[in-house]
């Protein structure tokens, strides 16, 4: 019994200095200065966040989840836990205490390769489910290498690869340095989002919304604001938001290309063919710029070796046939057929004006001269241009490598734009 405890039982020795003494005991005692340290552990058990993750490899076990049905990251709050007999009691006696806090939103061990995404069946109904619940929606981006599963302090005045701690908070799941907080410093920021230095951090929307519209978008090119929102139903978006969403994906795309698939040498060769595609590209590519108003566009061309989907491109338009050859001796090997659109041809000269510019090096055809030759398959490719210049002002869009994208990845696109997005912010 502490002597605060004593007073109250016994009030016949009440006095105004002892009130004061024991006031003063109670405050320097252990207990009250591990009260949020012991109140974080309690939000913080390892139990609360045993969810598993590998379940989502079979979507059938979410249909006997019964999970809070949320906004995304700002869900229902999850009934409290029950109490069970079987947990040990931790004492609360100084040195005896363990290890607090959760530096993990996952075992190291179940940390998915970046290929294991790929085996996952998505739909519209199960990422419902894991963003409905804030815990399992860090844990499967944690899962799939989207969110870092672990979080190192970075201040100076902190120990070397001082884990931070992972706890709950008002708006979600955040970092927090233990050592930062115990100097209570002032200006040091000791709470960090678990989702600062990715593709999320800048992102506003709820979270079930953006995954299951890029899903959505991913298996359906070329639909109007209309139609998106017709299968987005009850989360359906605004005009502005779908534009913007859109063109962060391509520019996710359009930095994969550039950064990690495209080909350091020529690309085609004898008798292959390179296909030519003018369109326009975002300058100065950044996780922060989401909004069309504030994008910049430059005009770039891109070949793409159709046999093998290579892509190389060159920064400049090609508004005569000089250009033309300047952009072919960069990035196409003699011998090659190039093919391109009736109308973007017309701007050079007549096919063999123009195979006499390019001295015979290259033979330049139309798409029309070749389509007979293709197969079923790279005309089913070639049809994806078809369903993407539905969209009105599409010549105003930067859609080159988008279509390149969904000509590499046409079966499950949306596990693989995933898997782009985590070796992109990986590098």
């Amino acid at each position: 019994m502490n002597s605060l405890e004593y007073l109250i039982a016994n009030p016949h020795v009440l006095s105004d200095s002892s009130i004061v003494d024991a006031l003063t005991a109670l405050a320097n005692s252990p207990n009250m200065e591990n009260h949020d340290e012991e109140y974080d552990m309690e939000v913080n058990s390892d139990d609360e966040m045993k969810i598993d993750i590998s379940a989502l490899i079979n979507p059938s076990v979410f249909n006997s989840m019964q999970l809070p049905i949320g906004t995304g990251r700002f869900p229902n709050p999850s009934p409290p836990r029950s109490n069970s007999g079987t947990h040990t009691p931790i004492r609360k006696t100084p040195g005896s205490r363990p290890d607090r806090g959760k530096f993990t939103i996952l075992d190291g061990t179940e940390v998915a390769g970046p290929e294991e995404v790929l085996n996952v069946d998505f739909n519209s109904e199960i990422l419902q489910r894991i963003f409905s619940d804030p815990k399992l929606g860090i844990q499967f981006l944690a899962r799939y290498g989207l969110i870092p599963n672990t979080r190192v302090c970075r201040v100076q005045d902190c120990p070397k690869d001082q884990l931070m701690s992972l706890i709950k908070h008002a708006n979600g799941f955040v970092w927090r340095c233990r050592s930062c907080r115990k100097r209570r410093e002032k200006r040091i920021i000791t709470k960090i989002s678990v989702y600062e230095g990715t593709f999320l951090f800048y992102s506003r929307m709820p979270l079930n919304k953006f995954f299951i519209f890029m899903l959505i978008w991913c298996e359906n090119p070329g639909l109007s604001i209309t139609e998106y929102n017709r299968l987005m139903g009850e989360n359906r978006l605004v005009e502005e938001t779908i534009y913007n969403t859109i063109g962060f994906m391509r520019d996710i795309i359009q930095n994969w290309c550039d950064t990690i698939i495209t080909s350091n040498v020529p690309i085609g060769g004898p008798h292959r063919i390179v296909e030519v595609v003018e369109t326009l590209s975002t300058e100065q590519l950044s996780n922060k710029t989401r909004n069309r108003r504030t994008r910049h566009y430059t005009t770039r061309t891109v070949f793409i070796s159709l046999a093998d989907d290579k892509i190389k491109s060159v920064d400049f338009p090609l508004h005569n046939v000089h250009d033309l050859e300047r952009a072919l001796l960069e990035c196409v090997q003699p011998g090659s057929i190039v093919v391109m659109r009736d109308s973007f041809m017309e701007r050079f000269g007549q096919q063999e004006e123009i195979s006499n510019a390019l001295f015979n090096h290259y033979k330049v055809k139309s798409i029309c001269d070749v389509w007979l030759d293709f197969n079923e398959q790279e005309r089913s490719k070639q049809f994806i241009k078809t369903e993407m210049n539905q969209v009105p002002n599409v010549s105003q869009e930067p859609y080159a490598y988008e279509y390149f994208f969904r000509r590499c990845f046409a079966d499950k696109c949306f596990n693989h734009l995933l898997r782009v997005i985590r070796l992109l912010y990986q590098k």
